[in-house]
């Protein structure tokens, strides 16, 4: 320690201590300035760097070397691969509008700017709202950077006047999800398809707003629709399709109910002419057993003793016969006097 030291007084040794403690704070703030942008960017972000307030490149997943500010500004966004979610506001009804709404105030007591607030109208001057959540990735870092703040106001505008010029299009069956039966068949396909025709005429928008030089750079993915009455107008309508689902109800057990009587009526048919066919069968099986003899002695007529067979067949035969009749009349062809023989009761 050098005799200055020795004989420096308590307060010059204070202040030599606060002005080196003082440098060696300012020496690192100067390196935490001088290294503040050299940072590694995650896998699922990428990173546009400005310089003096221009976009001056984009740099994906990995070690990021960038000048410190003011020099270089990083805005850190999501990777192009990453889906974002956002609500379309411009499709939602005012806040105000609600509230009166939940409070069961008339359409026609709101006024024309609350009354008509993310309704839509249909082709066939029907009124509808659309719900809208859009899945949009960033395909243009360095455009959407640009744009700045203006990007997702602009995306709201751009689908909701989509979404405004297709519902004028539509009638308000194929927007709405209603009746589920065959006869709307049709329509149940057309609302499948707004969803997919609503995401492309968005992204042509965006593809022609790319072609005037002013793209936002989002690409849009996939759109989800939530269709909906004014609520004076739904407690009607879900009437309706509670009646229509309760008709469609009692004619599916009409259906299954009528397909039960056919099967057991078939049953009972194919029952009634087995057994007919069966009988019938026995009746001529037994009549040919009976007729055996008789058809056995045909072939031997034209034999000399084929009238002597017959003669006696009858004999052996007519006895039976008789012994069933309750009363037999013998008459001789060649008198006209009858006798009367009692017979015996079957």
């Amino acid at each position: 320690m050098s005799h200055a030291e020795h004989t420096a007084s308590p307060l010059e040794q204070s202040l030599r201590l606060s002005y080196r403690l003082l440098l060696g704070l300012t020496l690192l703030a100067g390196l935490a300035w001088l290294f503040g942008h050299i940072r590694p960017i995650p896998a699922d972000s990428q990173a546009v760097v400005l310089r003096f307030g221009a976009v001056e490149r984009v740099q994906h997943a990995g070690l990021l070397l960038a000048w410190p500010s003011p020099i270089e500004e990083v805005l850190l966004l999501p990777a192009g691969e990453r889906l974002q979610q956002r609500q379309i506001s411009g499709l939602a009804r005012n806040a105000h509008a609600l509230a009166l709404d939940g409070a069961g105030t008339a359409l026609r007591q709101m006024g024309d700017e609350l009354a008509g607030s993310g309704y839509l109208l249909s082709g066939d001057l029907g009124v509808v709202q659309l719900n809208a959540t859009v899945y949009y990735q960033i395909d243009d870092a360095m455009a959407y950077a640009v744009q700045g703040e203006q990007a997702l106001p602009a995306l709201d505008r751009l689908v909701s006047a989509a979404a405004l010029q297709l519902s004028a299009g539509r009638d308000l069956d194929s927007i709405l999800v209603s009746r589920g039966s065959t006869a709307s068949g049709q329509l149940a396909i057309q609302r499948e398809r707004l969803r997919a025709e609503l995401v492309a005429a968005a992204n042509q928008r965006l593809q022609s707003l790319r072609q005037r030089g002013v793209a936002l750079g989002i690409r849009i993915v996939r759109i989800d629709l939530l269709s909906a009455l004014p609520h004076q107008a739904q407690a009607a309508f879900d009437a309706v399709l509670t009646a229509d689902q309760t008709v469609e109800r009692q004619l599916a057990l009409a259906r299954t109910a009528a397909a039960q009587q056919q099967q057991q009526a078939s049953a009972a048919v194919s029952s009634m002419l087995n057994n007919a066919r069966a009988r019938a069968n026995e009746r001529l099986a037994l009549a040919r057993s009976e007729t055996s003899e008789i058809s056995a002695l045909a072939s031997h007529m034209q034999q000399p003793d084929g009238p002597e067979l017959l003669r006696q067949l009858y004999r052996n035969r007519i006895q039976g016969v008789l012994a069933k009749a309750g009363q037999l009349s013998t008459i001789d062809p060649d008198s006209g006097s009858r006798l009367i023989l009692p017979g015996v009761r079957p």
